[in-house]
């Protein structure tokens, strides 16, 4: 079996060979075809994939809720869609199938150096010791804040090299804002993260439980609804675990929670609801920024980009298609003498397929190739960093690394369009001549 598919590809060369024109414009084709499908697919793949520091995006959960009470309600703040310190403590990191909760709050801070002279517009994360085992951020010297610095409200923070460099080498970073300077020690300086990783790129990590200025308290509504605040909470599951799981688990605490909270608020109080999405889902939102819709909803919004992926794919394959049917005619003579010896229409077509399965495949890299250096060439621009949320004003880091061009899934993803436009191109006209008479494919003129 395996001498004998060798000797298809053997053959579909040597074909390859006998008429480069042909073969070139066949390759080109379906490059730009495989192109225009693998630079959304490479899009997808950088929002999408575990890629370092996000490694464990297909672990991570973003909790969905809403707190209704009548008097907030009144205020217009019916929902508040933020929690509180002691919703972490108290619900999240209690649950079995969590193994990692982290709050997370961001500000727009202008830093600087202890003599204020390099004062610049930077893009902050208030956060916990808990983010860096989420985020597994790459420290070129120090450490992350500790749990004590935490817990005792240290003024420390954790910058990116970038930011280093830009203020010297600094052991301290200062803070304004319009309540005064604030002086924060530096205990490590991480690699600066690409903002195509949005949801761990920051300027500088300080704790939330550190008060900046007239930032708002993280515990905002704390006095009449515990488990509302200002935090944005990320969930790890543990391996093995799925999103299921985690609304099982935390369905009782929901429950205990109405309960005390209609026994304190009595006929003011209404309910505490929680869903929650995975990364897919809470990065897939390109129309609807409505949290609350549901997983059929959400599914919609692939449309878009499964839609154009297969225009690009569909259009180039007609294209091909008319020239692999000019490509079968002009060979009909030969087909007709072959099958004239005895040869099956099935191992014609399989020779048919298998050269035109190289000719795509070489295509195929070759638009992989055309589609990472396009990435690689609009990354700098204005334009690509508008539709990348998060850019961090210091830093403004837009890095790419192999891996947003290559992993299991993106491989998975280039071969089936490979495949696709193959089937395409070359199945339809192949079986269209092979079923036409002997006779006829013999007085065929070439």
């Amino acid at each position: 079996m395996l001498s004998k598919f060798i000797l298809f590809i053997r053959h579909a060369f040597a074909l390859i060979r006998e008429d480069k024109l042909f073969s070139a414009i066949y390759v080109a084709g379906t490059a730009v075809a495989i192109a225009s499908a693998m630079v959304i697919a490479i899009f997808m793949n950088i929002l999408l994939a575990d890629i370092p520091p996000e490694s464990n995006r297909s672990r991570t959960l973003y909790p969905l809720h809403g707190f209704y009470t009548k008097s907030l309600a009144e205020e217009g703040l019916n929902f508040d869609m933020r929690y509180s310190t002691e919703a972490l403590d108290s619900c999240f990191r209690r649950l079995k199938c969590v193994e990692v909760a982290t709050g997370i709050t961001e500000a727009n801070l202008v830093i600087g150096d202890e003599t204020e002279q390099h004062m610049t517009a930077a893009y902050a994360l208030r956060t916990d010791p808990s983010f860096f085992r989420l985020y597994n951020l790459t420290f070129l010297s120090g450490r992350p804040f500790s749990k004590k610095e935490f817990r005792q409200g240290e003024r420390v923070c954790v910058i990116t090299h970038k930011v280093a460099e830009r203020l010297g080498g600094v052991t301290h970073v200062r803070i304004d804002d319009n309540s005064g300077s604030h002086s924060f020690r530096v205990v490590g300086v991480i690699k600066a993260v690409s903002t195509l990783k949005d949801n761990a790129a920051a300027d500088i990590y300080i704790p939330y439980s550190a008060q900046v200025g007239n930032y708002p308290n993280i515990d905002q509504y704390l006095d009449q609804i515990s488990y509302s605040g200002q935090l944005n909470v990320r969930l790890l599951l543990r391996e093995g675990y799925s999103r299921q799981d985690f609304l099982d688990e935390i369905e009782p605490l929901r429950q205990q929670y109405n309960a005390v909270m209609n026994a304190r608020l009595g006929n003011d109080w209404g309910e505490w609801r929680i869903d929650a999405d995975t990364h897919f889902f809470h990065t897939l939102n390109f129309f609807n920024h409505d949290k609350g819709q549901n997983l059929a909803m959400k599914a919609q919004e692939l449309t878009l980009p499964a839609l154009l992926m297969l225009l690009f794919l569909l259009l180039p394959a007609i294209n091909l298609s008319g020239l692999m049917s000019n490509r079968m005619e002009a060979r009909r003579s030969e087909m007709g003498i072959r099958r004239a010896f005895g040869a099956k229409q099935r191992t014609l077509l399989n020779e048919v397929i298998h050269e035109n399965l190289v000719l795509t495949l070489l295509g195929g890299i070759v638009g992989w190739l055309l589609s990472c250096l396009f990435f690689t060439a609009i990354c700098a621009t204005e334009v690509f960093h508008n539709m990348i949320p998060g850019v961090s004003q210091v830093s403004n880091d837009i890095s790419l690394d192999f891996r947003m061009f290559f992993t299991p899934t993106l491989f998975l993803v280039a071969f089936l369009c490979c495949a696709v436009l193959n089937l395409m191109a070359a199945l339809i006209p192949a079986w269209h001549s092979l079923r036409k008479p002997i006779v006829e494919s013999l007085n065929q003129k070439r």
